[in-house]
């Protein structure tokens, strides 16, 4: 029902409010905030427009807040258009995004947050410079064959 809905809301922004005893709940307030950034930036146009926070930058960014570092690169030789997102506290992840619409709707290919999928041959996609590329950003040998693909 409707009033179950918002005592589970209620009850699940109490639990993480950083302040408890004050008016604002700054989790909340953050959360919201990722997402009006994430519509705002990564909305994705076209055909079937995408609100930013359903794409897979958007999830990314309200999941994990903005990256550390981001590597962006446009279409060069057969590589699409592709950004690598970099975040050195936590977990380190990492998560590369490719464009292969051409048209601004950068989904993940590859990461290594074992929550999430990634695509098979996303190597191939973007090729042997773009994958030396991205290793060296990273500071990592994705191209040996132990790297998780």
């Amino acid at each position: 029902s409707t009033d179950a809905k918002r005592r589970f809301l209620t009850d699940f922004w109490r639990k993480r409010d950083p302040t408890p005893g004050t008016v604002r709940n700054e989790r909340r307030e953050q959360f919201y905030a990722g997402i009006d950034y994430a519509n705002t930036t990564f909305r994705e146009g076209g055909r079937n427009p995408v609100s930013g926070w359903r794409s897979d930058r958007g999830r990314i960014f309200i999941k994990n807040g903005a990256p550390d570092q981001v590597l962006r690169r446009e279409r060069e030789g057969r590589a699409p258009p592709y950004e690598v997102w970099s975040y050195a506290k936590g977990k380190g992840y990492y998560y590369i995004f490719a464009d292969r619409s051409g048209f601004g709707a950068y989904s993940l290919i590859h990461s290594n947050d074992l929550k999430e999928t990634g695509l098979p041959g996303w190597t191939e996609l973007l090729g042997g410079p773009a994958v030396d590329d991205i290793s060296r950003f990273l500071g990592l040998d994705l191209t040996s064959s132990t790297a998780r693909f």
